[in-house]
């Protein structure tokens, strides 16, 4: 992630600002201040971790502070570790609050990462630069404690980057193949070599395909698009010797004598005429019973005729053992290819149809569903527990009914089910109530959904891993939450 200040320049600017000053030396500062020393080592770790991406209002605050504690500290006014405590304060919350940022928005910074890997912002930069601006919108949402605006694209931005890191990667891989086939239709390639051209165009198809299935699969798609370039220079060199033939004006008949002139520069170093009188087909098998037989020779000189007829045949017919051999084993392999294809497509399908019909079954007020690779996060905030109580409702049975339905489209799957609460209370109240919470929903899968306990483990957090702001109701109502964690 891009660094917005560097530290060396962060730390030049926290002593250099009053240089003009010389009541106090560094030194001095930092033996009658030692406040402010920390202070500034904190800024120099938040710079280091890059929490003025994350927190950038907080941040700005602390600076701006940590300024005015430094001049302070140089005029030797005690007043300067106050200012220095506030600035201790705001990069402490600002560090909270990116930690709060990267957990609300994993998702789309795994997404973002992928992207940012493959360089992305140099092959795609518009596209990049986007949602890049969406990212930062989303930041200072969450910071000023707008958690619902900021949480409401959230799969918009993730499918964003992740076309983005398509993108990149076809224009990384796929542009000369891409440019390539235009030139050759721009030249009208198509119209002197229409079986050729059409055949690089469906191998630049296929590493297309490649890629939107499994864009990690770089190496085969590179093969496929490699396998375009060739076929398309193979259409150059059949309109080179078309456009031979137009400028000679040949007839069929000097065509055909052009044809066995080639031949007959290829074969000249045997010193064998070639059979011309011959059919075509008969001349290539002769041709390359000649050739066979002078390669022999050339390794065994002393041996006798027979032994040379006999040995060629023998090569001959492993060669053509070999020859089969080798179209059996590419069709295998092209078979296998195929279906293992074919099966990882159904497989992601099937993966994404499941997501889908999981998120559609709950309300907005019973819970989110979200996709963490394979994996899903149910975030029910809809159970209703009496105040101090991990007792179920009867109205909860509706919403755990849906859960356990959930569940049981992963047969296979680990369950981890995980009881949070709001600031309300103690630490200890809430982490004991929290756990005792999720125990309960555990039971309740377990003893009425028959989902096999050796599967599911349950544990609680307490307030420790809010998803939204504490300081209003509908913030807390988010934070009292159960969430269920389907490892597939």
């Amino acid at each position: 992630m891009k660094k917005l200040v560097i530290a060396s320049t962060l730390s030049f600017l926290l002593f250099a600002g009053c240089a003009s000053n010389t009541a106090l030396s560094q030194k001095e500062i930092m033996q009658q201040f030692p406040t402010v020393n920390q202070a500034r080592t904190l800024l120099e770790k938040a710079n280091t971790e890059n929490i003025d991406y994350f927190a950038p209002k907080r941040m700005q605050i602390a600076k701006n502070v940590y300024d005015d504690a430094l001049k302070q500290a140089k005029a030797g006014s005690t007043s300067a570790n106050a200012a220095a405590e506030k600035v201790i304060n705001e990069v402490n919350a600002a560090m909270k609050q990116s930690e709060r940022a990267k957990y609300v928005l994993e998702d789309v910074l795994v997404a973002r990462n992928k992207a940012v890997n493959i360089n992305a912002n140099a092959l795609v930069p518009e596209k990049y630069e986007d949602a890049e601006k969406q990212l930062n919108k989303m930041l200072v949402l969450l910071e000023a404690g707008e958690d619902e605006r900021a949480k409401r694209d959230i799969n918009a931005l993730k499918n964003q980057y992740l076309e983005i890191e398509l993108a990149a990667l076809k224009v990384n891989m796929l542009s000369v193949a891409q440019s390539t086939i235009k030139s050759a239709l721009k030249a009208d390639l198509d119209d002197v070599a229409p079986i050729t051209v059409s055949q690089a165009q469906n191998e630049y198809k296929l590493a297309l395909d490649i890629l939107e299935v499994n864009r990690t699969d770089t190496a085969k798609a590179n093969i496929h698009s490699n396998q375009a370039i060739w076929l398309i220079k193979r259409a150059e060199a059949i309109a080179d010797v078309n456009q031979y033939f137009k400028n000679a004006d040949f007839t069929e008949e000097q065509k055909i004598l052009w044809y066995q002139d080639q031949l007959a520069t290829v074969f000249a170093p045997l010193n064998d005429a070639l059979p011309f009188e011959k059919s075509n087909k008969e001349l290539i098998n002769l041709t390359r019973q000649s050739l066979g037989q002078q390669l022999d020779e050339n390794k065994a000189l002393s041996m006798k005729v027979s032994d040379l007829k006999q040995q060629l045949t023998a090569l001959q017919t492993d060669s053509q053992n070999r020859e089969s051999q080798l179209v059996q084993d590419k069709d295998q392999a092209l078979m296998s290819a195929q279906l293992e294809l074919e099966k990882e497509q159904k497989a992601k399908k099937e993966d994404t149809a499941r997501f889908n019909s999981i998120q559609s079954m709950f309300t907005e007020n019973e819970a989110n569903v979200y996709r963490q690779v394979d994996n899903v996060l149910i975030r029910a905030q809809g159970f209703a527990f009496k105040p101090g109580s991990s007792e179920i409702e009867s109205s909860n049975f509706a919403l755990l009914n849906k859960i356990i339905d959930a569940v049981k489209k992963f047969p296979a799957a680990n369950i981890v089910i995980s009881g949070h609460t709001d600031i309300t209370g103690s630490a200890d109240l809430n982490l004991k109530l929290s756990k005792e919470r999720a125990k309960t929903v555990a039971s309740f899968m377990v003893q009425v959904g028959n989902i096999d306990e050796s599967r599911v483990k349950s544990n609680g957090y307490g307030k420790e891993k809010p998803v939204a702001s504490n300081d209003s109701v509908e913030g807390r109502a988010q934070n009292r939450r159960v969430e269920i964690l389907i490892i597939n």
